[in-house]
């Protein structure tokens, strides 16, 4: 177990997953947490936050890590077509992904790429179309994360804001379980709030909260 954390933290460093926004044992023990307060299992998550882009990805990507420390095979897909990140973090192009995917209904092994972290892939966002709404339509999204599902023991969203979109409000029907990012004098109480009441009111889990002090 130590050697595959030390070979973990190594690949960690190269990728620059620093820890100053939240360590990776605190993301450990979010991973435990949501694995023993669920009473089913939790195997499609989405990460967002209320109004605001922060470090979310970060998170994902190292959430993305935790899952697969336990021998899962997971699957982090950019669904901030918007805003794509995950790319960057793992040093992998954005020429196709998550786009293609929902637009010409394409598999997804076609788009996914293995990155260092054995079991880890990352389905980038992909081009973005000129017309954004014809991607967030309910049946294209049901396809996609059923396509998801079907090769991975995890699928992490990486979603836009909450509140400043309705893609994640879409995508969030499609999760068992929605993980919240507030930040320390960046999150608004009454956003935190409203995205708690929103998430609610349309069934949609909060699996967690992370609180980012930094």
């Amino acid at each position: 177990m130590y050697k595959k954390r030390d070979e973990t933290k190594r690949i960690m460093n190269w990728l620059q997953l620093n820890e100053d926004s939240i360590s990776t044992e605190q993301i450990r023990m979010i991973r435990t947490n949501i694995d023993q307060v669920s009473e089913s299992e939790m195997k499609l998550l989405m990460l967002t936050t209320p109004n605001h882009e922060g470090e979310k990805s970060v998170i994902s990507a190292k959430l993305g890590i935790a899952y697969a420390e336990q021998g899962k095979r997971v699957l982090l897909v950019d669904a901030n077509i918007r805003k794509p990140s995950l790319c960057n973090w793992f040093q992998i192009t954005n020429e196709s992904g998550l786009t293609n995917v929902i637009l010409n209904n394409e598999e997804i092994r076609i788009h996914y790429r293995e990155t260092l972290v054995p079991g880890l892939y990352v389905l980038p966002a992909g081009p973005a179309p000129s017309n954004l709404s014809s991607i967030w339509v309910t049946s294209k999204i049901k396809e996609m994360v059923r396509k998801c599902e079907s090769e991975f023991d995890v699928v992490i969203f990486e979603a836009t804001p909450y509140l400043t979109v309705s893609d994640s409000q879409l995508l969030a029907n499609y999760c068992d379980g929605v993980i919240l990012v507030v930040k320390a004098n960046s999150t608004n109480k009454e956003d935190a709030i409203k995205t708690r009441d929103y998430l609610d009111r349309t069934n949609n889990r909060i699996a967690g909260v992370i609180y980012q002090t930094c």
